[in-house]
C-alpha cells in the first residue's frame, strides 16, 4: 500500500458563493505531524452541513482505510474530522477535498499532502524544568500534603509603602537541592497566607481566569479551582500533544489556549555545518481547545520558524530547544500573541488562517525600536494592557552587561514601529536568566514578578517609586506572580433580539456590553461598572467588579443599541470574592419587569434604542432611516442586526418595537 494515499470527500453547502478555504491543520507540505493529529478546514463564512459522516473517506500509505469522527464548531467556520485510530509513523498523507459547493452552486477543491512523525518522543516537563533552573539533581518526591502551616515558605516584606490592593498569587519551587514544600499560594501585601495547597513537584502559573475560575499547572496538565478552591475541570492539550507548564488563557466562549514543546528527531548535519545528524530538536504546538476538550485551532512552529533563527542556542548539540514558547495573550483583535523566549520574539498569528501578521523582535524583527536600541532578549510574558500599549518581563540575557527589566512599549502594528514608553530597572541592576511576568494593575502600578531572583516581588509606581517589595527564601523562586485585584465577578448569558439568529442559536457578532452595579433602594445608584466582550456563540460575558463593597446590587445591562435591562426584582447579593451566575436567557422573568422578547427558545434583550434614552420610539427610527438614506456601514448604533450594514431589516425591527411601545422597566 506504499501508493495509498488519505483522501477526504466532503460535501458542504456555503451561506454565500464567495466561501474560501482559510486554514488548514495540518498545512500543505507540513512534516513532523503527530499520529494523532485531527484534520481542521476553516472557511471564511458559515458552513450548512448535511451528512458530514458519509462524506469522508481517509486511506492512510501504510496504516490502512480509518474511520472517523466529524463535527463543525460551533461558529460553523470549521469542519473537522478526528480519526478513530492513529496514524502511521512515517507516512506521507495526501488530503483531497473536491466538490466543496456554495449556495449558489460554485465548487472549490482543496488537494494537498503532509507527512507524519518519524517517532513519539515524549516531553520530559520534570527533566525540562529542572534544566531550565538549573536544578538537575533535585529528588522529587510525592507530597505529605501538611495539614499545618511549620512547611510554608517565610515570606519577607522589605518595602510596603502603600501598595495596590487584591491578593497575590503565586507558587514557590526550588532552584537547587534544599528542603523545601512547594504550595499554591496566595497572601496579601503583609505576606500574611490566607490560602495553601500543597502540591506535586512544583506548581506553575497560579492565577485568577477573567471568569473567577483559578487555574494553575501540575505536573500533566492545568487545573481548575472555583471559588472554593474544589478542583472543578482540567485543561490539556489534545492531538497527542502533552500539555506544557508556561501557559492557560481561557476565553469568554469557554475555550483555552494552551501550549506544548514537541520533540522531534532532525538530522542537523543538513541544517549547520557540524550538526548532530541524530540531534533531538524541539518545538513548539500552540492549541485551542473548545469547552469539549477538542482541539480547534492549531499552530506548529515547525510550520512557520527556522531551527537557526535560535542564534544564541547552541545548534551543534545533541538537544536543541529552539523556540521555547512561555506565553499566549488573545490580543484586542481576537488573534494571538505568543512569545518565544529562545528566538526573542513575539509574533502575531491570525486566528482565522494561521498565517503571521508580524514579528517583533530576533532575527526576524520587523519593528523598529527608534528610543530602544537594545530591544528585548530571552522575554516573558507579553501582554496587550488597557491604554493599548503592550508589556513584557526582558529577562535580558543577552544585554551587555545582563540585566533584567520590566517594559511597556506602544506598537504602530501599521508602520512597524515599536516606542519605548516606561521601563523599570533596578538600581543596581538585577538579573533573572529565566521566568518572569508583568502585570499592569488598575492603579497605574505594575506588579513585576522577578523569576529567578530575590526580591520575587516588586510593586512600582509610574515614577518608579517601590510600593511593596517581597522576598522568599535563599534559592526559592516562583515562575510568575499575579494580583487579583476583583472583588467579584458576574458571568452574564444573554442575547441581543436583533443580532440574535435562531436559527444558528447564535448572534451574528460578539460585541460589548456594559454591566452596572446598582443600589437596591431610592434613587439606585451606580455603585460600580464594567465591561465585556459578549461572545456570539455562547452568549457568555465576564464581568469583573473592582470597587463595590458586599451587598445586594441589581445588575443592569447596557449594549449599544440595546434597551437598558435590569436583574430581576429584589437584587442579587454580592459577596468579597464570590463568582456569581447570573442568566437572563431562560425566562423573562430574569428581567426586572419581564421586560425582554422571546426569540425562538431564547430571551432577548429588545433591539432598537438607538440613541440610548430608555424607549424605542421615533427618534430611534428617524435615525436608523438617515443611515439607510445615507449607505452606512460598519460599527454603530443603527446596525440592529450586527451585520455592518444599516438597512431595511433594521428599521423594521425598530418600527416593530417602536410600535409596541416598549420602554425600559426601571424599579
Amino acid at each position: 500500500m506504499k501508493n495509498a494515499i488519505v483522501t477526504i470527500f466532503v460535501l458542504i453547502a456555503f451561506n454565500y458563493s464567495s466561501a474560501d478555504i482559510i486554514y488548514t491543520e495540518p498545512v500543505k507540505n507540513a512534516k513532523r505531524v503527530s499520529v494523532n493529529n485531527n484534520i481542521i478546514i476553516g472557511l471564511d463564512e458559515g458552513i450548512e452541513n448535511s451528512e458530514l459522516n458519509q462524506l469522508f473517506k481517509v486511506i492512510g500509505s501504510l496504516s490502512g482505510k480509518h474511520d472517523g469522527k466529524v463535527f463543525l464548531t460551533k461558529d460553523k467556520r470549521k469542519i473537522i474530522f478526528t480519526p478513530v485510530r492513529p496514524f502511521a509513523f512515517n507516512e506521507k498523507v495526501e488530503v483531497k477535498i473536491s466538490r466543496i459547493k456554495t449556495s449558489a452552486g460554485y465548487e472549490n477543491n482543496l488537494n494537498y499532502s503532509f507527512q507524519t512523525e518519524k517517532s513519539k518522543l515524549v516531553w520530559d516537563h520534570k527533566k525540562s524544568l529542572m534544566n531550565e533552573t538549573g536544578n538537575s539533581s533535585y529528588s522529587l518526591t510525592e507530597p505529605s500534603y501538611q495539614t499545618d502551616t511549620l512547611n510554608l515558605p517565610q515570606i519577607t516584606v522589605s518595602i510596603l509603602n502603600n501598595p495596590s490592593p487584591g491578593d497575590l498569587y503565586f507558587s514557590n519551587f526550588p532552584f537547587s537541592q534544599i528542603p523545601n514544600t512547594p504550595y499554591l499560594l496566595i497572601a496579601d501585601n503583609t505576606g500574611t497566607v490566607s490560602y495553601y495547597r500543597e502540591v506535586y513537584v512544583w506548581a506553575l502559573d497560579y492565577k485568577k481566569q477573567p471568569s473567577g475560575l483559578m487555574t494553575y499547572y501540575e505536573y500533566d496538565k492545568f487545573y481548575g479551582e472555583d471559588v472554593n478552591h474544589n478542583i472543578v475541570d482540567s485543561f490539556y492539550c489534545g492531538n497527542g500533544y502533552s500539555t506544557d507548564h508556561h501557559e492557560l488563557q481561557i476565553t469568554n466562549n469557554g475555550h483555552a489556549f494552551l501550549m506544548s514543546y514537541d520533540p522531534q528527531p532532525v538530522d542537523m548535519s543538513q541544517i549547520v555545518p557540524g550538526g548532530n545528524p541524530n540531534a533531538i530538536v524541539t518545538g513548539l504546538i500552540i492549541q485551542e481547545i473548545d469547552e469539549n476538550k477538542n482541539v480547534v485551532f492549531q499552530w506548529r512552529s515547525w510550520d512557520h520558524f527556522e531551527i537557526t533563527d535560535a542564534v544564541h542556542e547552541n545548534l551543534l548539540a545533541a538537544n536543541i530547544d529552539y523556540a521555547h514558547g512561555n506565553a499566549i495573550e488573545v490580543d484586542n483583535d481576537g488573534n494571538l500573541m505568543i512569545s518565544s523566549r529562545n528566538i526573542s520574539e513575539i509574533t502575531k498569528i491570525d486566528i482565522n488562517t494561521g498565517e503571521i501578521i508580524w514579528r517583533l523582535g530576533g532575527v526576524n524583527n520587523e519593528f523598529a525600536f527608534p528610543n530602544d536600541t537594545i530591544g528585548f532578549s530571552y522575554q516573558h510574558d507579553i501582554r496587550r494592557i488597557k491604554n493599548g500599549n503592550v508589556t513584557l518581563f526582558d529577562n535580558g540575557n543577552f544585554h551587555t552587561p545582563k540585566f533584567s527589566r520590566a517594559v511597556e512599549y506602544h506598537l504602530d502594528e501599521v508602520n512597524k514601529v515599536a516606542t519605548l514608553v516606561w521601563q523599570y530597572r533596578k538600581n543596581p541592576d538585577t538579573y533573572a536568566f529565566a521566568m518572569g511576568s508583568v502585570q499592569r494593575l488598575r492603579n497605574g502600578n505594575t506588579l513585576i514578578g522577578w523569576g529567578n531572583t530575590n526580591p520575587f516581588i516588586t510593586e512600582v509606581t509610574p515614577s518608579g517609586n517601590l510600593a511593596l517589595e517581597m522576598s522568599l527564601p535563599q534559592g526559592i523562586y516562583s515562575y510568575r506572580v499575579f494580583r487579583d485585584e476583583t472583588k467579584f465577578t458576574l458571568n452574564v448569558k444573554m442575547a441581543i433580539e436583533g443580532f440574535y439568529n435562531e436559527n444558528t442559536d447564535q448572534q451574528n457578532i460578539n460585541d460589548t456590553v456594559t454591566a452596572y452595579l446598582r443600589n437596591v433602594n431610592s434613587p439606585y445608584n451606580i455603585v460600580d461598572s464594567a465591561e465585556s466582550v459578549l461572545d456570539s456563540v455562547n452568549l457568555n460575558s465576564n464581568f469583573n467588579f473592582y470597587n463595590a463593597a458586599s451587598g445586594r446590587y441589581y445588575v443592569k445591562l447596557k449594549h449599544r443599541n440595546a434597551l437598558e435591562t435590569w436583574s430581576k426584582k429584589g437584587g442579587e447579593i454580592f459577596s468579597d470574592g464570590d463568582v456569581l451566575l447570573y442568566d437572563f436567557t431562560v425566562s423573562g422573568s430574569r428581567a426586572y419587569g419581564n421586560n425582554q422578547t422571546l426569540k425562538g427558545i431564547i430571551y432577548c434583550l429588545y433591539s432598537g434604542d438607538v440613541n440610548q434614552d430608555g424607549v424605542i420610539d421615533l427618534a430611534d427610527l428617524s435615525e436608523v432611516d438617515m443611515d439607510i438614506f445615507s449607505f452606512r456601514s460598519g460599527y454603530n448604533n443603527t446596525d440592529l442586526t450586527g451585520d455592518n450594514f444599516t438597512d431595511i431589516n433594521d428599521i423594521a425591527l425598530a418600527d416593530n418595537n417602536a410600535f409596541e411601545f416598549v420602554t425600559a422597566v426601571i424599579p
